[in-house]
């Protein structure tokens, strides 16, 4: 089955460069330039801060020779990603180090904020990810928003659920959602391992009425898991989750969804970021994505964000008009419970196969 172009494979309509040192991949989704047109960054950020920013200048300089309008970076790009050692304190103080009010950090962003532009063609928004400091004695992993007109400080959505690794070093988020309003159309905005939790992607579907979903993300892709009598083993079972999620959170939703994720080894552990930054349909088929294994920045043009589905699903089985006029919120009420086993017959089933005595499975 053919499920679009890669950055890293043919594709019809793929463009190839280089830009300021970037491998660069440009697809046109239409011709349609009031659409917007956006570029994501499958980066390695390193646990070094001056590095970090110095590349963010120049990903956005290439971004605006490109003339894209939003420009999307991963998860703690500027900080680099966090890891478990014996003496966190380190990890801690190079946290708090990078906070966007820092001198040095601020010196950086402040620049690519002046050269964002706020109505002609151009660089016009930058989600980033950073720490914050909540200066009461709490991190956050955050992505922040940046235009011409807005506070990046003041613009931003801190993570909700964090992994064990991340609880060592951040606080969670509010279960504040952020809803951006744009002239194409409304944004929602997760973090990584936010987009494995459902309910999040719903609520900003169904309640807030998001046309996108954008994920900064430092996914990884090794994880193990084999099922020997079918001959089938995965090594990489984290970057087909990647792939898997962001194909329900758009099918699901019929939204769009966006992600910016780092890609190659990570230099304090040595493990693998599994890349394939990308932008999938409200069909949940990818359009295009960039590569599992090495750095590229991957743009999509003029992608129409608002109504797309609308008027593409003509077929009988019409899945937006079902979500409009079929979905309702299903009622907290208890299951029916009803056994398929006389008792007998499950008292021996269990003995048979639970080391748990079979009368507690008997009410």
């Amino acid at each position: 089955m053919n499920t679009g172009p890669t950055a890293e494979g043919p594709g019809t309509g793929i463009n190839s460069g280089k830009s300021r040192g970037f491998r660069i991949a440009d697809v046109a989704f239409s011709t349609n330039e009031a659409c917007p047109s956006f570029m994501t960054a499958n980066i390695n950020p390193k646990f070094d801060i001056e590095h970090n920013l110095s590349r963010m200048e120049e990903i956005a300089q290439a971004a605006h020779e490109k003339q894209v309008d939003i420009l999307i970076l991963p998860e703690l790009a500027v900080s680099g990603y966090v890891w478990d050692n014996d003496d966190r304190g380190e990890v801690l103080e190079h946290l708090k180090a990078s906070d966007n009010r820092r001198t040095q950090v601020k010196r950086v962003l402040d620049r690519i904020k002046a050269g964002l532009v706020d109505s002609c063609r151009g660089l016009k928004a930058v989600f980033f990810g950073n720490v914050r400091d909540n200066r009461r004695g709490s991190l956050h992993d955050t992505v922040f928003i940046m235009t011409a007109t807005a506070d990046y400080n003041t613009v931003f959505y801190d993570k909700i659920f964090l992994t064990p690794l991340e609880k060592l070093y951040f606080k969670r988020g509010s279960d504040q959602r952020l809803v951006l309003d744009t002239r194409w159309g409304r944004i929602g905005v997760m973090i990584c391992y936010d987009m494995c939790f459902v309910g999040l992607g719903k609520r900003y579907a169904f309640n807030d009425e998001v046309d996108l979903i954008i994920t900064a993300a430092a996914w990884r892709t090794e994880a193990y898991r084999e099922y020997p009598l079918l001959n089938l083993k995965l090594d990489n079972y984290y970057q087909f989750i990647w792939n898997l999620m962001h194909s329900a959170l758009a099918a699901h939703n019929q939204i769009w969804s966006i992600g910016a994720n780092c890609v190659g080894a990570f230099e304090k552990t040595g493990g693998l970021f599994c890349g394939q930054s990308g932008i999938w349909s409200p069909s949940g088929i990818p359009l295009v994505q960039a590569s599992h294994d090495r750095e590229e920045l991957l743009i999509l043009r003029n992608v129409e964000i608002r109504g797309h589905m609308r008027h593409q699903a003509k077929e009988d089985f019409d899945y937006s008009l079902d979500f409009d006029e079929v979905y309702r919120e299903i009622k907290d009420l208890k299951p029916r419970h009803v056994s398929l086993h006389s008792a007998a017959e499950w008292a021996r089933h269990c003995s048979r196969t639970s080391h748990i005595p079979a009368e507690d499975y008997i009410e």
